[in-house]
């Protein structure tokens, strides 16, 4: 055997060879056919049903027809795959699928020349959808984004929230990171209206401003409590009837100030015959006042419901406290524009109480009297004789409660919706019948101004509990007892409404009194 016959390739054959053993020869595989020229790639890639396992060599990809047969020294040592692109479907293009977990791409791409399809053969059982004839694959559109515009209302509105939330930010890190300390001051009084009530009634105006004639949010007008003068009240909002229905008419009209309370005035009342029934309207202010009989005696009654804390304000005379000066209750009505007014406590004729006048303390005696503390928001707050002693008490009490002015006379007539009983008191000879008069809340911002008085056909007045009794008949939540006597009086349209001791007023140091909020140059 010649060194050219051995095939180095089968080892096992040359040592048998040389042992003498007989040797079988593996049957020769035809010569490789090489692969044809290289023409126009293939439109589109070939499948098939079924494919033998991805070879280990290189496979060579060709064609076959009956016209031009293989020749044997053609074919190469590398398996070959045969077959005939005539009797192959063309497999559609697939979309390019994202690595898989381990970094093989999930799907395939569809391969640019056979023999890109032919190095990585699809694995066995695996068919190929065929495209439809005549449906060609429509093409998504690409999606359209559409930009949304805010209206500006609702931009502005936005923008005012913010606002407003950062002012409050900034008013609350003032008053809780740096408190002030000590008792409010007439300066501070200045200030006018509380931070939080000046954002909310800002918030409100300026949302009624900007939506306009698309809804209706009501203004809220506050009044300054350093004001000294209110706004003249309209002169049409006045009105004088004896027809109770005329004034249920007004009532009905104030739907929306009265906001779901129910008005104490009653049209079934036992009206004082001859008595006209007074009335004043506007959208910051309701007014009915009249009078009837209660347990045979005349009380006269003045019904308030304000919008605003701020309506309900106290007068002075002159002004300033501990004036020498004493005035008519009826004039300082009237140098303040008050659409109704009653008497105050008439401080300057005793020392007892706590007394307050635009935030600050000027009187701090309460060992023997109940006082009544008036608050921005409107409320009445009591304190008992005895209580607000220790030192700086009242100034706290002030201080936490918003209190804009106090009064002292009393006893307190209702509390918390329940009558209270006086057995003795230092002041105002409660057991003995005089004419009286009361300041009570029967709701949020609603008021009930009572007296009763003697009257020509001599009428009784009342004590104390009689007083009490008939307020707490008109189902009030509170009641407090102002000075009596001939000082005890209701002033609305100019003057007294009930018939005041000796038939003259008395002049007064302070009143109490209700205002319009709307500014005279804004009324409709």
């Amino acid at each position: 055997m010649s060194k050219e016959n051995y095939d180095f390739s089968d080892l096992d054959a040359i040592l048998a060879e040389f042992r003498g053993e007989e040797t079988v020869e593996p049957p020769k595989e035809p010569a490789p056919r090489q692969p044809a020229a290289a023409t126009e790639p293939l439109d589109s890639p070939f499948t098939f049903d079924e494919q033998p396992a991805p070879a280990k060599k290189q496979v060579s990809v060709y064609t076959t027809s009956q016209e031009e047969p293989v020749p044997a020294d053609e074919l190469s040592e590398a398996p070959t795959i045969r077959f005939d692109p005539a009797t192959l479907e063309a497999a559609p293009p697939q979309d390019e699928k994202p690595a898989g977990r381990f970094g093989r791409r999930r799907g395939r791409t569809a391969p640019q020349s056979p023999s890109e399809d032919a190095a990585e053969p699809r694995r066995p059982g695996r068919k190929a959808k065929a495209e439809k004839p005549g449906k060609p694959k429509a093409k998504k559109p690409p999606r359209e984004y559409k930009k949304v515009r805010i209206p500006w209302i609702l931009r502005a509105l936005m923008s005012l929230v913010f606002m407003v939330f950062g002012l409050g930010v900034i008013a609350w890190t003032g008053l809780n990171v740096h408190p002030a300390s000590g008792t409010l001051s007439f300066s501070s009084a200045d200030a006018k209206l509380r931070l939080s009530d000046k954002l909310d009634v800002y918030v409100n105006n300026a949302a009624s401003d900007a939506l306009g004639d698309l809804t209706y949010i009501k203004k809220i007008y506050t009044l300054q409590e350093s004001d000294t003068v209110s706004p003249v009240p309209n002169p049409n909002g006045f009105g004088k009837t004896n027809d109770p229905a005329e004034v249920q008419a007004v009532i009905q009209k104030a739907a929306i100030l009265l906001d779901g309370q129910r008005m104490t005035f009653d049209v079934s009342a036992d009206f004082v015959p001859d008595e006209p029934i007074l009335y004043y309207f506007d959208d910051t202010i309701l007014v009915v006042a009249w009078k009837e009989y209660i347990e045979q005696r005349c009380c006269t009654f003045a019904e308030v419901k304000i919008a605003h804390g701020s309506q309900l304000r106290r007068k002075l005379a002159e002004d300033s406290y501990s004036s020498s000066v004493q005035l008519y209750a009826s004039d300082m009505a009237e140098a303040s524009n008050a659409v109704v007014a009653m008497n105050g406590d008439f401080y300057a004729f005793r020392d007892l109480g706590i007394t307050a006048y635009q935030r600050k303390l000027y009187r701090n005696n309460p060992a023997q009297v109940d006082s009544c503390f008036f608050t921005a928001s409107g409320d009445m707050l009591f304190s008992r004789a005895g209580e607000l002693m220790g030192e700086g008490e009242a100034e706290a009490f002030m201080q936490a409660n918003d209190v804009v002015f106090a009064v002292a006379f009393g006893p307190i007539l209702v509390d918390n919706g329940e009558l209270q009983y006086c057995a003795g008191y230092p002041i105002g000879e409660v057991n003995t019948e005089y004419s009286r008069s009361c300041i009570s809340m029967t709701d949020d911002l609603h008021y009930l101004l009572m007296t009763i008085n003697h009257t020509p056909d001599a009428r009784p007045r009342a004590t104390i509990n009689e007083l009490a009794r008939i307020i707490y008949s008109k189902n009030v939540r509170k009641a407090y007892t102002l000075d009596g006597g001939q000082t005890a009086e209701i002033i609305m349209m100019g003057g007294p409404i009930n018939h005041v001791d000796f038939g003259e007023e008395r002049a007064v140091s302070d009143i109490i009194y209700f205002a319009t909020a709307i500014p005279e140059e804004v009324r409709s």
